[in-house]
């Protein structure tokens, strides 16, 4: 886990990145790199969160590699960076080979396909401990049930970026012997029928083309400007396989901001928001959730709570109505009280703060989140040094805090070294 923070205004855009990974779900290092340049000469930044490389490759290494060749280009606009390096991504068969493709669809439905046994499991061990027995016709019924509602909730999901029925089509025909073999593997001894096989083909093709993602997804920040632009912008992506040398990836408009005018601003977090939202709400998102759950429920309950003897069934659904409507109320006052007293004047601030403030603040909300984790009996997956950098369009991106795994001052051929690939009679023209 992770916890990165990104500040926009129409002066800059400040990141700032905590460095604890997690591996093995237990041990944490304080050391990881989630921040990057994405250009030697551009101002355009990269941040990571989620898993820290795409299909056991690094992130690290396809950022470096990427900006290596990238070399002196540049581009008009932001989006077109981020298109750019989703092209490199697909095509990078030294970093994802078709075996390794491969190896990552089957993973994937492997999972997918646990998943679904373990659900049969759990339906037909209450019957095995009632009955002593159950038939395997009845196991059969039940599995062909589960099988048509995850089916059915997986052909209802978009396709992710890029991709489309074709592609769908084509890994179903191409890999349905491994897929085969997979079920046989998942479901043993079990006799599925033909059509319920054909389904489950369908489920193991939906799963690298469809915006359904697993706990490996990785998300990418990327930020700063193109040339044509005068302000700056931010744009995210959930990603998580490649197949076919396609890329599964999703744009995530939720994280994305464009500034077009000078009096715009916003403060997005990643991965581990709840100290952000809470900063910026004045409450804490999980409190948010158990008081509107408790009003709702109680709400509810408030018909039978009175005396249903002395009303008319019209009457009593007439309450219900007032008190549904009452709670809507509320909580629509709820959030205006929010937004006028905590995050406007926030925001206010943020949209005439200086680069160094932006700077700070974002850090500020990274270090909160390691505070909140430290104090606490969770683990301490938020923490060790902040990177932050600020990007501009006079100064381009600017370190303002950096972490180095060696001593600089030991390592100058490092920084002598950074610019000698780049072409500058490129960069000129």
């Amino acid at each position: 886990m992770t916890a990165e923070v990104a500040i926009i205004n129409s002066g800059a855009v400040a990141l700032a990145a905590d460095s604890a990974i997690t591996i093995g779900g237990q041990k944490i290092y304080k050391s990881a790199i989630k921040l990057f340049s994405l250009s030697k000469i551009a101002p355009v930044g990269i941040m990571i969160y989620g898993n820290a490389s795409l299909m056991d490759v690094p992130w690290e290494i396809l950022i470096k590699s990427y900006r290596r060749d990238l070399s002196g280009q540049t581009f008009d606009h932001l989006h077109d960076y981020a298109e750019d390096f989703i092209k490199y991504l697909e095509n990078h068969p030294s970093a994802f080979p078709k075996e390794v493709q491969t190896e990552w669809l089957k993973r994937s439905v492997r999972g997918y396909y646990t998943l679904i046994r373990e659900e049969l499991w759990k339906e037909v061990h209450p019957i095995l401990q009632s009955n002593g027995e159950i038939s395997q016709s009845e196991i059969l019924k039940i599995f062909s049930r589960i099988v048509k509602k995850h089916h059915k909730i997986l052909s209802d999901y978009d396709y992710s970026d890029g991709m489309s029925s074709n592609e769908f089509v084509n890994i179903k025909e191409k890999y349905k012997d491994e897929f085969k073999k997979i079920r046989k593997e998942i479901f043993e001894k079990l006799k599925i029928s033909a059509a319920i096989a054909a389904l489950l083909n369908d489920i193991a093709a939906f799963l690298p083309v469809k915006q359904i993602f697993s706990s490996s997804v990785s998300g990418i920040v990327i930020a700063g400007y193109g040339e044509k632009q005068l302000y700056p912008s931010i744009i995210t992506y959930e990603v998580e396989g490649v197949i076919e040398n396609k890329l599964k990836y999703k744009k995530n408009s939720n994280k994305c901001h464009s500034i077009k005018q000078g009096t715009e601003c916003a403060i997005l977090a990643f991965a581990q928001e709840d100290m952000v939202d809470t900063f910026m709400s004045g409450i804490n998102p999980s409190i948010l959730h158990l008081l509107n759950g408790y009003l709702k429920k109680l709400f509810d309950r408030l018909p039978e709570i009175v005396n249903q003897s002395k009303f008319k069934e019209s009457e009593l659904d007439q309450l219900k109505r007032d008190t549904n409507k009452l709670l809507k109320v509320f909580f629509k006052e709820f959030q205006e009280h929010v937004q006028k007293e905590h995050i406007h004047p926030v925001l206010r601030m943020v949209t005439s703060l200086p680069k160094d403030e932006l700077a700070a603040m974002a850090e500020a909300f990274v270090n909160l989140t390691a505070f909140k984790r430290r104090i606490t009996d969770s683990m301490e997956t938020v923490g060790g040094p902040v990177d932050v950098a600020v990007i501009s369009k006079g100064d381009g991106l600017v370190w303002v805090k950096r972490k180095h795994y060696f001593p600089a001052d030991l390592n100058q051929h490092f920084f002598e070294n950074y610019f000698r690939e780049v072409n500058y009679e490129k960069c000129q023209k």
